[in-house]
């Protein structure tokens, strides 16, 4: 009997990692310091961005990066589907009766040209975020991480922040087993999510009550082979890299003059 297929909607912990230790791309031998700041450059930068085109822009730029990178791309496209699914599940009761010209009416309710907009945007904000993120997880090696966080964090977040980054493959691995089971059944995730959501609602909260259970376990079995607070890093981080360092901070400095400089699209009229 042939093995149960993973979920294809859920990121697989084991080639994030594999790509992250094996990758031999260009992005791959950036400083993680340098990759970091780009992700916290570009959070602000699409939180703050407010026109369309410009959010999709971003959203297409950091795809081109990540194919750069010689990351797998219908693996990427699968993984969309969940954030996707959150934002619009969010958004639903708030596109109708916004400003602008009106395409769908149903119900009483009317759907313009600015709710389409703001769909539009939410998920662009959303996919650029976890494109990028993908980038910087499987480009860095996980002792490269587990550096920065030493280096950067206090005592004992740099310790939470490790543990909760292995736990959330954890919990990824079950509620990748969930979505097995629906489909091992006959059901799917669009159509369950639309259907049953109260049903989908407890299944996904029972899926973090058991990663809870099972990183309690894996906290005491650590206590028991003598973890003490610490985890010593293995080896060092690379030699810092100024120039990467400097871009990231140009590029700051730019986003910040656009925004206090009330430019198009950070505050500005938008042509």
């Amino acid at each position: 009997m042939p093995p149960l297929r993973r979920s294809s909607h859920i990121p697989d912990p084991n080639l994030i990692t594999l790509y992250a230790e094996r990758g031999g791309s260009a992005l791959h031998r950036l400083d993680p310091r340098a990759k970091v700041g780009a992700l916290a450059w570009l959070v602000v930068f699409v939180t703050l961005a407010r026109p369309t085109w410009l959010l999709v822009a971003a959203l297409a730029v950091t795809i081109v990066v990540y194919l750069l990178a010689g990351l797998p791309f219908r693996e990427l496209l699968r993984w969309y589907s969940i954030p996707v699914l959150f934002v619009l599940s969010l958004v639903v009761f708030l596109v109708w009766e916004e400003p602008g010209a009106p395409v769908l009416a149903a119900g009483g309710l009317v759907l313009t040209t600015g709710g389409v907009a703001l769909v539009v945007s939410l998920v662009a904000r959303a996919l650029t975020t976890v494109t990028f993120t993908l980038v910087l997880l499987m480009t860095t090696r996980y002792v490269h991480l587990a550096g920065l966080a030493a280096k950067v964090l206090p005592s004992p977040i740099d310790q939470v922040f490790l543990l909760s980054y292995r736990f959330l493959f954890t919990t990824l691995g079950l509620i990748d087993g969930l979505l097995l089971a629906l489909r091992a059944r006959g059901g799917g995730l669009v159509r369950g999510v639309l259907t049953s959501t109260r049903l989908f609602a407890g299944i996904f909260a029972l899926s973090f009550v058991r990663a809870y259970d099972r990183a309690d376990r894996v906290g005491r079995a650590m206590t028991a082979r003598g973890y003490e607070g610490r985890f010593p890093p293995s080896e060092p981080l690379p030699p810092l890299s100024v120039v990467q360092l400097g871009a990231v901070a140009v590029a700051f400095a730019a986003l910040a003059f656009a925004v206090l400089g009330g430019l198009p699209g950070f505050g500005g009229v938008v042509p």
